[in-house]
């Protein structure tokens, strides 16, 4: 079925003027949360879904194939999900600094900016898909808001996933002209859940409920590390689903602060430039507000 058939099941209206054209970037076959942010940015009717771009995660992956893996999840989680109009975009295959060609989404991403006033970018991986495109159009990047779902907390930073898959890349992102909001780790972080509540309140929503619940539990037995602070054994974050939440919290609570851009360093740390470009950076997100909607959504289309 089209999406719009799908969010008619929700019930409820939305003012016209609360849209927003977004375009997600996933690495959606690293591990097992990306796919519940894909769920949560469909089930949104405030939420203008212009394309899925995959993304790759080939720092860890090492197979030349995570971009294709990436996305062949995102197709799988479509058609689980019953929708057959989004679009989804081949990335990137590798970091900016060994494979350097476009991609479909190198250049769907020029052509949606050229052809809207606006548009949000949120990137759940790697960078590197939206920063090709601003080194191949860089007068896009007024037209764009970043959301960048990665990093360590400032003002140090450290270490984290989704920075070191292209530290190239995320340097080009913070150095260009676009808007760019960061929610770090310690921020996104706080998406915790437990597997039974996922049990209880994902489970039970039909063939795509089913799938993004057993497809975690396979993953938490498969990637399970005692030494990963994230993980208990118990638990989950679903730290991707923080780019749609800042989309759909208000501002009013004052849960973030201008940084100045920072340059990255090869570790992931922060090394303080003098580019006269400020970044919001999120302090807290409401995870309670983010995920009950999500998990609200997916009982009135799917239950």
């Amino acid at each position: 079925m089209k999406r719009n058939e799908m969010l008619k099941a929700l019930g409820i209206e939305t003012p016209f003027a609360a849209i927003k054209k977004v375009i997600i970037d996933t690495d959606a076959k690293n591990e097992a949360d990306d796919q519940f942010a894909i769920m949560h940015f469909l089930l949104t009717p405030t939420i203008d879904i212009l394309g899925i771009c995959a993304a790759h995660f080939e720092k860890k992956d090492k197979s030349s194939k995570s971009m294709e893996k990436s996305y062949n999840e995102i197709k799988k989680v479509l058609s689980i999900a019953n929708i057959n109009d989004v679009k989804v975009l081949k990335g990137n295959t590798n970091s900016l600094g060994i494979d350097s060609s476009d991609s479909e989404a190198t250049d769907f991403i020029i052509k949606s900016a050229n052809e809207n006033n606006h548009i949000f970018i949120c990137c759940l991986g790697a960078l590197t898909n939206v920063a090709s495109a601003l080194k191949k159009a860089p007068e896009i990047a007024k037209k764009m808001t970043i959301i960048v779902n990665g990093g360590g907390p400032y003002p140090i930073g450290r270490a984290e996933f989704n920075f070191l898959q292209d530290i190239d890349a995320v340097n080009v992102v913070f150095k260009s002209e676009a808007e760019i909001w960061q929610i770090h780790q310690d921020v996104y972080s706080s998406l915790e859940v437990s597997i039974s509540e996922l049990k209880y309140k994902v489970y039970p929503c039909g063939k795509i409920g089913e799938y993004l619940f057993n497809n975690l539990i396979e993953e938490n037995f498969n990637a399970y590390n005692p030494r990963f602070l994230l993980r208990t054994g118990e638990n989950w974050t679903l730290g991707d689903n923080s780019t749609i939440g800042v989309l759909l919290m208000n501002h009013f609570r004052g849960q973030y602060h201008m940084e100045d851009a920072p340059y990255v360093l090869s570790d992931g740390r922060y090394k303080q430039e003098d580019i006269s470009k400020k970044i919001r950076v999120y302090d807290y997100i409401d995870s309670r507000f983010i995920l009950e909607d999500f998990f609200s959504k997916l009982n009135l289309v799917y239950k």
